[in-house]
């Protein structure tokens, strides 16, 4: 599967064959196509010099781990070129394939049960508020805010990764066939409010049960619905603004929804428009604040992005349990073996 293998790592980085084939300086577009459509087959000091060009181990060309991945789903979806849509979907394909293979190092016991896929019928935007609240009811969490999503998430089998990606890309669902293996990547360039709502935008994705002759815009509407009511509940809503409709909003209070909830305060101010809580006059002079100070792109008091922990705390303890070799695990977490640092010898000293 080597030629598969030189066609995924060149989508990884992105690259063309016009532009891989400048960077190895003596071979030719053509060449290199015929590598990837396996009419015939590199040498070892091709490999090497493919590996280097293309930012990966060598060892990467001789994976059987391969896994294989429903289409995705991506938000803005149109607004993303084909190329730049191909190294996102390599980039969640390739940790969604290092992740399985690190579980399949571990017992049965170390197993998370994936929350089922489309479990929950929604026909429209109404549906969706109440799917979220049903989702909630399942998951034990109440009305409480979330202090934690990814953790959340990943305690309840969808494993998460924060990608470098372009800037139209802000998140994306990925599952292999079986549905038994669920990633959400995210945009790790993103302020942290702003990640959490995408992650529970593609949470949306995978438990609702959509029409399948909804439109991708009443699809996104709904995603959308979901997200704001699974971060910030009705019942929270109505006891921070009242429970009758207002004509203005002041920008402290959205703030305060930010610092309690952690959404973003458009977020908050787009649940006081979904549950009617404020007049349409009043909607669009708190919009118009909020393009006067700049706040659509960058708010006040911008949350740090969520850390997924458990994919690197499973590779420290398969190697503390010698389970595979440091340069196996190197591999899992995408570093050298100078930088794999399990003793934390290297942590810097504090005055």
């Amino acid at each position: 599967m080597i030629h598969d293998r030189i066609h995924r790592a060149r989508m990884l980085r992105g690259l063309s064959l016009e532009a891989l084939a400048h960077s190895l300086g003596d071979i030719s577009k053509q060449a290199l196509n015929k590598f990837e459509k396996g009419d015939s087959k590199p040498n070892s000091t091709r490999i090497l010099q493919l590996a280097k060009a293309l930012n990966v181990k060598p060892e990467y060309f001789f994976r059987s781990d391969a896994i294989q991945l429903a289409p995705l789903e991506f938000r803005k979806l149109s607004k993303m070129s084909q190329a730049r849509q191909g190294s996102v979907r390599e980039k969640m394909h390739d940790h969604l394939e290092r992740y399985e293979a690190l579980e399949r190092c571990f017992d049965a016991d170390t197993t998370v049960q994936v929350l089922p896929a489309q479990s929950l019928a929604v026909a429209n935007a109404q549906e969706a508020e109440m799917a979220a609240q049903q989702l909630r009811e399942q998951l034990h969490i109440g009305h409480d805010a979330i202090a934690h999503l990814t953790e959340l998430l990943e305690d309840n089998g969808i494993k998460v990764a924060l990608l470098d990606g372009p800037d139209d890309f802000d998140g994306a669902c990925a599952a292999t066939h079986d549905n038994q293996h669920v990633l959400i990547a995210l945009n790790c360039q993103r302020p942290g409010e702003r990640m959490r709502f995408t992650a529970a935008h593609e949470l949306g994705h995978w438990v609702m049960a959509l029409p399948e002759d909804m439109s991708e815009k009443d699809k996104e509407t709904c995603c959308h619905r979901f997200a704001g009511a699974f971060l910030y509940p009705q019942s929270r809503v109505l006891q921070d603004f009242g429970s009758h409709q207002r004509s203005r909003v002041y920008s402290a209070e959205l703030l305060n929804a930010k610092r309690r909830y952690g959404v973003s305060m458009q977020m908050a101010l787009r649940r006081l428009k979904d549950l009617d809580l404020l007049s349409d006059a009043g909607y669009r002079n708190a919009y118009f604040e909020f393009s006067k100070h700049g706040w659509r792109t960058s708010e006040p008091e911008a949350l740090l992005p969520e850390q997924p922990r458990r994919f690197e705390s499973l590779v420290y303890r398969g190697l503390a349990e010698d389970l595979f070799t440091p340069s196996r695990a190197a591999e899992f977490l995408q570093c050298s073996l100078h930088e794999l640092d399990p003793q934390l010898d290297r942590m810097p000293t504090t005055s």
